[in-house]
């Protein structure tokens, strides 16, 4: 009697599920386009897209691209003038929770986002997680530092060997407060005291700073991002990393406009980016993904070591967090 109960709930909701689906395809139909922001490499835009095109045939994508600060702020400044054109937004935990504060993101409970693990998953579905992640490593100029002679630690690139070696990211606010996350206030701040001490070279720019460190313009590189050094490695350029403890990660969560002027559009967009198939399709171009069962390209950069999201509630108090970062940081 109970397992003919269970099966007849697990039928309905079945049926429930296809149906709220088939409905959202038909609104959708009715749309004919989804408005996405977002960050990161046009041509992998264009494989995303041209899959989701692929899949709903009457839909068309339609794409702006900038770096997350741009993304947040024309949708704000949009928004102020009483114009709403987005309906998905791909963004960094910190921009999409000022977003959400000012009221321009609405729930989207996808059912994808069951599927990643814990850590990674929004309960409010304001924030979707993730399209992909961006991992937080240590990397070195492999002709100038043998790979037994590199940096293991955060702590090792403060030995006095590394003193004017090193290369850093001007702009690394959003990892220092993710590090206060994990290490707590005062260690994160005598840390990055410290590490002002060894005269680091400042850039803006983790790509720059690849770039820049695989030539050969300094040593070591503080934080780069580990999908960019596996792709210079895959060119034979002369980079590696490290992955130091913590592995600090930084999720692009994909979140549906308040006032999207086509949200059928926007859900189905965002759940085929966070499905099986979508995520395939980010791992293939190198990108880290963390959905379980979806094997990455770069399996090293994730495997074996704890992995600490930046989470978008970091940005409670960021502003402050930001203004002590660059009374260190100068």
């Amino acid at each position: 009697m109970i397992i003919t109960i269970y099966l007849f709930l697990g039928f309905l909701f079945g049926s429930i599920d296809a149906a709220l689906a088939a409905s959202t395809e038909d609104a959708a139909k009715k749309e004919a386009t989804v408005v996405v922001y977002g960050a990161g490499n046009v041509e992998h835009w264009q494989k995303i897209n041209e899959a989701f095109e692929k899949k709903y045939p009457y839909l068309k994508v339609k794409l702006f691209r900038g770096n997350w600060e741009k993304v947040r702020n024309r949708v704000m400044t949009e928004g102020r003038a009483g114009s709403y054109f987005v309906d998905v937004l791909q963004i960094d935990g910190v921009n999409g929770w000022v977003l959400k504060e000012d009221g321009y993101l609405q729930s989207h409970k996808s059912a994808e986002t069951e599927a990643f693990p814990e850590a990674f998953r929004d309960p409010s579905g304001m924030l979707p997680c993730c399209l992909d992640t961006l991992t937080n490593v240590i990397g070195f100029n492999t002709r100038l530092v043998k790979k037994q002679d590199a940096p293991k630690s955060y702590q090792d690139l403060l030995a006095p060997r590394w003193k004017d070696k090193l290369g850093m990211d001007a702009d690394e606010g959003e990892w220092f407060a993710g590090l206060i996350s994990v290490w707590g206030k005062e260690k994160t701040v005598d840390y990055f005291r410290t590490l002002m001490k060894q005269n680091p070279s400042m850039r803006r720019g983790h790509t720059l700073l690849a770039n820049l460190t695989g030539a050969g313009e300094f040593s070591v590189a503080v934080n780069l991002f580990g999908y960019r050094v596996m792709e210079m490695k895959e060119k034979g350029e002369t980079i590696d990393l490290v992955k130091a403890d913590p592995l600090m990660v930084r999720p692009a969560h994909m979140a549906l406009a308040r006032r999207a002027p086509h949200p059928n559009a926007a859900r189905l967009y965002i759940d085929f980016t966070l499905s099986v198939e979508g995520q395939q399709i980010m791992a293939s171009l190198g990108r880290t993904v963390v959905r379980p069962g979806v094997k990455p390209k770069h399996p090293e950069l994730t495997e074996g070591v704890k992995l600490h999201p930046i989470k978008p509630e970091m940005a409670k108090n960021y502003e402050e967090i930001s203004k002590l970062y660059y009374s260190i940081v100068k």
